[in-house]
């Protein structure tokens, strides 16, 4: 007799680029959920590693369909043309079929910038839930961002690019922000994407209940709302909105801060790592929680466990003369937000920012970046390479965005991984800070800066990589 509570269990599920960030935590549920999972990627890497220690068989150096498959589930980035096996599905519908057979209430995070962390966060609030997650990014305790659990609810990392979120059905959306990005799907400035979640918000065949907004992005929604039928619960988060923020203590490690709704305590929390976005990120997944009955013991205690992704502010090396971090910031407000938390964790350090921000065929804002990296007290920038394109990146950007950067005051200079690593002729190699930013694309890059820093500026100690 089929286990009603495991439907889709045995069927044969097979997904194109699975070791991709967006299709591997739909792998990872498919397989907790015990479907039967097969897999191919052009190049193997850790997370096509991951499923093969876990008994998935996985074909690397081609994309193949078994003939014994039931459901396709394909890449973005595969390009189309396979006329065997059933009708491929986007990940985000996979994602909703299996969440839906399993009968899950969706939370679903949205938003331009921040999705993984604010994800991951939520998952540890929402830990008296035994809430199931799919997060696009590797999280500590996670199979590649993937897990399947009891629970009745699951936190889904939304992707508005090419409106693939438009495939979820969430009872609950949480949105962090609203910023310039995908400029090739979403065009300039925020309007497109400003439409683009207002459609998700109000025009899916079931729209979700609650919104929870921060303040900006909740301004930035209200005319778009304003035309629109909808009974959708707003709850905003700022000054002078719903509920109001107030941080109380905040060190290298930490920050801790209080939630009141129209000036009412409702709790205080913290969060086990340093930067204002969190907490940020951290209120709206309390507020969500709240209106799911969590009590504020439960969720403080959940979110004592919070560890951050992979590639967010990642220690790579560190001794007393160095610090190296690793992160994937790669737009000007991520790359200001990262400034940010360092100086909270590293306040002592001359902190130099390496960046490659170039990866996507859009031309980058560089007046926009040189304004989100001035806070730092040096910039490296690295060269713009393959990443030039007709129509999109310029092969000069990177002096370009240098010169931009020191018009505001910031000793910027253009670097190669194996050449020099200037700093400004004041400052000493002591107590250095360097934190290498941009898309996963830059890896290897950043892998030789690395090395190359830890030469320069390191002392004998070994690397925490």
């Amino acid at each position: 007799m089929p286990d009603t509570r495991m439907p889709l269990a045995g069927q044969h599920v097979h997904f194109n680029g699975l070791g991709g960030k967006g299709i591997a935590p739909a792998a990872s549920l498919a397989h907790q959920a015990g479907m039967l999972v097969t897999g191919d990627d052009l190049a193997p890497n850790h997370r096509t590693r991951a499923f093969e220690a876990e008994g998935v068989a996985v074909t690397i150096g081609t994309n193949t369909i078994p003939d014994s498959t039931t459901m396709h589930v394909a890449s973005a980035a595969l390009q189309p043309g396979h006329d065997a096996g059933p009708q491929p599905m986007a990940r985000l519908e996979f994602v909703q079929h299996l969440l839906a057979a399993h009968h899950k209430q969706l939370i679903a995070v949205s938003g331009s910038l921040g999705k993984s962390t604010a994800a991951a966060l939520f998952h540890h609030i929402l830990q008296p839930l035994v809430p199931s997650a799919y997060i696009g990014a590797d999280v500590p305790g996670l199979l590649c961002g993937g897990k399947f659990a009891e629970g009745e609810w699951a936190i889904v990392e939304a992707c508005e690019y090419k409106a693939a979120y438009l495939a979820l059905a969430p009872e609950i959306v949480i949105a962090l922000n609203l910023v310039q990005n995908h400029e090739d799907d979403l065009g300039p400035g925020t309007v497109g994407f400003e439409r683009s979640l207002t459609t998700f918000l109000t025009q899916s065949p079931t729209p979700p209940r609650l919104a929870v907004l921060p303040d900006r992005v909740a301004a930035l929604l209200a005319p778009h709302l304003a035309t629109t039928s909808t009974h959708l619960q707003v709850e905003t988060v700022g000054e002078g909105a719903d509920w109001s923020v107030h941080v109380t203590d905040a060190d290298a490690h930490s920050t801790t801060f209080r939630l009141a709704q129209h000036g009412t305590h409702a709790g205080t929390w913290t969060v086990p790592a340093p930067g204002p976005h969190l907490v940020t990120a951290a209120s709206c997944g309390l507020i969500a929680a709240l209106h799911l009955g969590v009590s504020p013991a439960d969720s403080a205690e959940g979110l004592a466990g919070f560890k951050l992704p992979r590639r967010r502010m990642s220690t790579m090396y560190r001794d007393d003369r160095l610090v190296l971090i690793d992160d994937n910031a790669r737009q000007p407000d991520q790359a200001a937000a990262l400034i940010q938390a360092l100086r909270q964790a590293h306040p002592d350090r001359h902190l130099v920012i390496a960046v490659a921000p170039w990866g996507r065929k859009n031309q980058r804002d560089l007046p926009a970046w040189a304004l989100g990296l001035h806070e730092a007290d040096t910039v490296w920038v690295l060269p713009v390479g393959e990443a030039a394109v007709p129509g999109g990146e310029v092969a000069d950007a990177d002096k370009r965005l240098a010169e931009l950067i020191r018009l505001e005051g910031t000793p910027a200079y253009t670097v190669q991984p194996s050449g020099l690593l200037p700093l400004p002729e004041d400052r000493s190699a002591d107590r250095v800070l360097v934190a290498t930013a941009g898309y996963d694309a830059s890896l290897a890059a950043f892998s030789t800066l690395h090395d190359q820093v830890i030469t320069a500026f390191g002392t004998e100690s070994t690397s925490t990589a």
